[in-house]
């Protein structure tokens, strides 16, 4: 029977932790752990792609298994596009993207596991301990067995830190979601660590994570579920600051996670967000391929008549540290300039992030929390187009706190770079918002997050990379 641990657990001392001999250099081990594996990416046709079948309704396996690629047919009220047609990815699976963490000299350290992604454009970048759909660790590939999994399935007394189902890319993925979790393990037991594998602290993936593409996307939606809540967050955070480890927007940061969130405040929340959910229409309907209006599917790709969204391309796969060494799939590439953005600012005393309700095709219900901007250029004519407060990205440089482009799921997605960008206004600058807006804390949205689908996985990476 394993140990639920809510959300009280104290991280903050390995957040300030960023020299840890078990590894000292994190950028060394990466690079050692690329260069000791050979890769192989090349773009395919879709007609060519081995074990694969483009039909005219649908691209799928021959095993029936991993994912497929539909057609979707979408109406909404929500936004400047009431009706449209696009393909997306169907993977009802439930995947498990789990990391343990273990306390090593009094400091809690994360076991990472260094990851080829085919689509990634750095190729190889730190993930969560286990990051596996039931078609792979059930083997239908034929490869190796998925190191670590028994942790999660079956974790015994050991605490469950947080476990809980989130979406994944709702404008790509139709209803798609994985189980997040992070397990302790006791002090005193012994976990052996392989070749791919190393413990990092807190503050080791914040410094990663602020250099972009090193930190992948599965491990960011489970690193942005850890809070500083404690209930001597007080004493040690004043502590933390005579020190000189806990300062400006950092600490501006840990008291947003620290904002005392009555019953009371997340059930307002949540009325709110209920509210929007019933504000907004979506409906939508899978449909064939060949039926998706100004869409061409062929022999080499589908892709939007012109030239806008996204594109579905074959790639062909070697990876001599994977689990199978060679394969080819279907990869979504978007077009490039993604950004994901916060607004933020000081309001009662503490810093408060502004949020949008976000209807989206693939939401399991129907609209999530989303940040204060989520934008791809290329889905839009022009800057007049583009969603409210979208003029904030072009602020005064000295704003941005936050501005680093992180990757996607490259399991799935090509290239799917997107620019993570906080901008902390001054507390006496007018923020004007619609409606379907609302200011909430870190902890506020920590909560909430904790319930289900309520935050989108693009703010939950933006989160993680705030720790």
């Amino acid at each position: 029977m394993s140990v639920l641990v809510t959300g009280a657990e104290d991280f903050l001392a390995s957040a300030h932790t960023v020299d840890t001999p078990l590894t000292p250099d994190p950028e060394a081990f990466l690079r050692e752990r690329a260069a000791a594996s050979a890769f192989r990416v090349e773009q395919v046709p879709l007609g060519a792609l081995t074990d694969w079948h483009l039909g005219e309704d649908r691209i799928g396996h021959r095993s029936g298994r991993f994912f497929t690629v539909e057609g979707l047919a979408v109406r909404t009220n929500f936004g400047s596009t009431p009706h449209w047609c696009q393909p997306v990815i169907v993977q009802p699976d439930i995947g498990v993207l789990g990391i343990l963490v273990k306390r090593i000299e009094g400091v809690r350290h994360f076991l990472m596991q260094t990851k080829m992604e085919p689509g990634n454009s750095a190729l190889v970048q730190y993930s969560a301990t286990v990051q596996a759909t039931p078609s792979n660790y059930q083997r239908v590939h034929g490869g190796k067995a998925t190191p670590y999994l028994d942790y999660f399935l079956r974790p015994g007394r050991r605490a469950v830190v947080f476990d809980q189902l989130l979406s994944e890319h709702s404008s790509w993925y139709l209803y798609k979601r994985n189980r997040n979790m992070i397990v302790e393990i006791p002090p005193h037991e012994e976990v052996p660590v392989g070749e791919e594998f190393t413990w990092l602290t807190l503050g080791q993936l914040r410094r990663l994570l602020a250099l972009g593409n090193r930190v992948n996307m599965n491990a960011r939606t489970v690193l942005s579920a850890i809070t500083y809540a404690t209930r001597t967050y007080a004493t040690r955070t004043d502590a933390a600051r005579q020190r000189g480890e806990c300062q400006g927007f950092h600490a501006e940061v840990v008291r947003s996670h620290q904002r005392q969130t009555s019953d009371g405040d997340l059930a307002r929340a949540m009325t709110w967000l209920i509210d929007q959910k019933a504000r907004f229409d979506l409906d939508v309907r899978r449909i064939a391929l060949r039926e998706m209006a100004g869409w061409t599917c062929d022999e080499q790709s589908i892709r939007h008549d012109e030239g806008r969204y996204f594109q579905i391309v074959g790639l062909s796969v070697g990876a001599t540290s994977r689990e199978v060494a060679a394969w080819a799939q279907p990869m979504l590439r978007p077009n490039p300039g993604n950004v994901v953005a916060f607004v933020c600012r000081c309001r009662r005393g503490t810093l408060e992030f502004l949020v949008q309700a976000m209807a989206q095709p693939g939401a399991t219900d129907r609209v999530e929390l989303a940040a204060t901007i989520q934008l791809t250029p290329g889905n839009y004519d022009g800057p007049q187009d583009h969603p409210p407060l979208a003029g904030l990205l072009d602020c005064d440089p000295s704003w941005r706190v936050v501005d680093a482009v992180q990757s996607e799921d490259g399991g799935r997605f090509q290239h799917a770079d997107t620019r993570h960008v906080v901008i902390r206004v001054p507390d006496d600058e007018a923020v004007e918002a619609p409606a379907h807006y609302r200011w909430m804390s870190l902890g506020l949205l920590n909560r909430l997050m904790r319930l289900g689908y309520y935050v989108n996985v693009e703010t939950r990476s933006l989160m993680a990379c705030l720790l």
